[in-house]
C-alpha cells in the first residue's frame, strides 16, 4: 500500500543533489532549459566561425578594436530594447528579437560567397556578439520575472544546464562540421535552434499566463506613480544602478569579469592564430576552436550539474560568485610563469568551463530580490550596455599594452589585479543579497551598510 513511496522518495533525494525542483515546477524548469540550450547552441555554432573568420581576414592584433566597435554598436542595440520592453508585449518582444536575428544568419550565408571576405566576415563578428548580447538579456530578464530569491537558489542550476548543453552541442557542431561541410554551411543550421526558440517562448507565455504569473501587456509595469513609460525609458535602469550599492555591486562584477575575459580571450585567441595563420587554415581553426570550446563545455556541464546548485545552497551565492575570479587568478598567474598557448589555453579554459557551468548562473540568482523595473531596466543597462562598456575597457587596456609593446606577461599582472577588485566585489555584493532575500526583498530597497551585524545593537541596562 505503499509501493510507490519509497521509490518516488528515492527520486527526490536523488534530484535533490543536482536541483532542488519540485514537482509543480518541473515542466516550467524544463522549458526555460530548453529556451535557454537553444541560443546558447546557436550562439556556439557561430562563435568559433566568425572568431576564426575574423582571425582569417585581418589578424589578433585588430581584435582590440573589434571589441570597442562591437561596444559602440551595442548602446544603440540597448537602448531600442529598453525602449521595446517598456511598449511592446512580451511575447512580441521575445519573438521578434529572435526571427529578426534567425533571418539575419541567413542573409550572412546568402552574402558570403557574393561579396569580398572582409565586407562579409568583419560584420558578422560584430553581428554574433549583438546576438548573444540581446537575446540571453531578454531570455534572464524573462526567468528572473518569475522566479523568486528563494526559487533562484533551486531552479538555476538546472537550467544553467540547459545552456551548457546548448554550448556543447553548438561547439562540437561547430568543431566536426567545418572542416567536412565548410564553416559558411554552418549558418544554415541555426534556423533550427531558431524556430525550436519559436516553439518554447509561445508554450511558456501561455502556460505562465494561464499560472498568473505574466502579465500580456508591457514588459515593465509604469511604475509606482503609474505613470506611462517616458521617451526616457532606454536609460531608466542606469538611474536605478546609480541610485542603488546592490545594483553597482552587481555592475562591479560584471565588470570586472568582462575586463579579465577579454585580457585571457585576447591571449588564447592570438596564440590560435599563430598556430592556424591566414584564410587557408580558417575551416582547421574554426575545428580547433569548436573543439576546444567542446571540451571546455563539458567540463562545465559537470560543474553545473554536480556543484552548482549544490554550492550555492549549502555554501552560499557569495562562495559560487569566487570560483570563477580564484580560476582566473591561478590561470593568470600560470601565464605569467610560462606564457604560450599552452598556459594561455588553460587561462581561457577556466573561463569558458566556469563561466556557464557555475558563474552566469550564479549572477543572474542576484537579480531575484528586485523588483520587475529593476529586472528589465537596471538588469538590460548592466548586460547590455555595462558588459559592453566593460569589453571595450579590457580591450582598450589590451590595445594600450600592445601599443607599447611590453611584454605579454604584462597582460596577466593587470588580470591579476582585476580578479583581486573582483572577489571583493563579490564579498560585498553577497552579503547585500543576502539581506534582500531574507527581507524578501522585490521592491529595491538596499539594506544599508554591510557590516556582520544583523540586527540592532542591544544596550546594556
Amino acid at each position: 500500500m505503499r509501493s510507490g513511496a519509497p521509490a518516488a522518495e528515492r527520486w527526490r533525494r536523488a534530484t535533490r543533489f543536482v536541483a532542488d525542483v519540485r514537482s509543480d515546477e518541473w515542466a516550467s524548469a524544463l522549458a526555460f532549459a530548453g529556451y535557454f540550450f537553444l541560443v546558447i547552441a546557436t550562439f556556439w555554432i557561430l562563435k568559433p566561425l566568425r572568431t576564426s573568420q575574423f582571425l582569417g581576414v585581418l589578424g589578433a592584433k585588430h581584435l582590440p578594436w573589434a571589441r570597442l566597435v562591437t561596444a559602440m554598436l551595442v548602446l544603440p542595440l540597448g537602448a531600442l530594447l529598453a525602449w521595446l520592453s517598456a511598449r511592446v508585449p512580451r511575447r512580441g518582444l521575445l519573438l521578434g528579437v529572435a526571427g529578426a536575428f534567425g533571418i539575419g544568419h541567413l542573409v550572412f550565408w546568402f552574402l558570403d560567397p557574393l561579396v569580398p571576405p572582409v565586407w562579409v566576415h568583419v560584420p558578422f563578428y560584430f553581428w554574433v556578439d549583438l546576438f548573444v548580447t540581446a537575446n540571453v538579456a531578454l531570455f534572464w530578464s524573462f526567468l528572473n520575472e518569475h522566479v523568486t530569491a528563494q526559487a533562484a537558489k533551486r531552479l538555476f542550476g538546472i537550467i544553467g544546464a540547459g545552456g551548457m548543453l546548448g554550448g556543447i552541442l553548438g561547439s562540437a557542431l561547430a568543431g566536426f562540421l567545418a572542416p567536412a561541410v565548410g564553416g559558411r554551411q554552418l549558418l544554415l543550421l541555426t534556423a533550427a535552434p531558431t524556430a525550436g526558440t519559436f516553439v518554447l517562448i509561445l508554450w511558456l507565455d501561455r502556460r505562465l499566463r494561464r499560472a498568473g504569473g505574466a502579465a500580456p501587456a508591457a514588459a515593465v509595469p509604469a511604475g509606482a506613480e503609474g505613470r506611462a513609460p517616458s521617451a526616457r525609458a532606454a536609460w531608466d535602469g542606469l538611474a536605478m544602478v546609480v541610485r542603488s550599492p546592490y545594483l553597482l555591486g552587481i555592475l562591479a562584477i560584471v565588470t570586472t569579469y568582462e575586463v579579465s575575459s577579454v585580457i585571457a580571450d585576447y591571449q588564447f585567441s592570438a596564440h590560435v592564430a599563430v598556430e592556424f595563420p591566414g584564410r587557408a587554415l580558417g575551416d582547421a581553426r574554426t575545428a580547433f576552436l569548436g573543439r576546444f570550446s567542446l571540451a571546455t563545455g563539458v567540463a562545465g556541464l559537470a560543474i553545473q550539474l554536480l556543484a552548482t546548485s549544490a554550492i550555492q545552497r549549502r555554501l552560499g551565492l557569495g562562495a559560487a560568485l569566487a570560483v570563477l575570479p580564484l580560476a582566473l587568478l591561478a590561470g593568470a598567474g600560470v601565464f605569467l610563469v610560462v606564457p604560450g598557448l599552452a598556459a594561455a589555453a588553460i587561462w581561457f579554459g577556466a573561463d569558458a568551463t566556469l563561466n556557464y557551468g557555475i558563474h552566469q548562473t550564479s549572477k543572474e540568482a542576484l537579480y531575484a530580490p528586485t523588483s520587475v523595473a529593476e529586472k528589465y531596466r537596471a538588469k538590460a543597462f548592466i548586460d547590455i550596455f555595462g558588459v559592453r562598456l566593460a569589453k571595450a575597457l579590457g580591450a582598450a587596456g589590451v590595445w594600450g599594452l600592445l601599443a607599447v609593446e611590453l611584454p605579454v606577461r604584462w597582460q596577466a599582472g593587470v588580470a591579476i589585479a582585476v580578479a583581486l577588485l573582483w572577489l571583493w566585489a563579490v564579498r560585498s555584493t553577497a552579503r547585500r543579497f543576502e539581506c534582500r532575500a531574507a527581507r524578501g526583498g522585490t521592491a529595491g530597497e538596499d539594506c544599508g551598510p554591510v557590516e556582520p551585524a544583523v540586527g540592532p545593537r542591544r544596550t546594556r541596562g
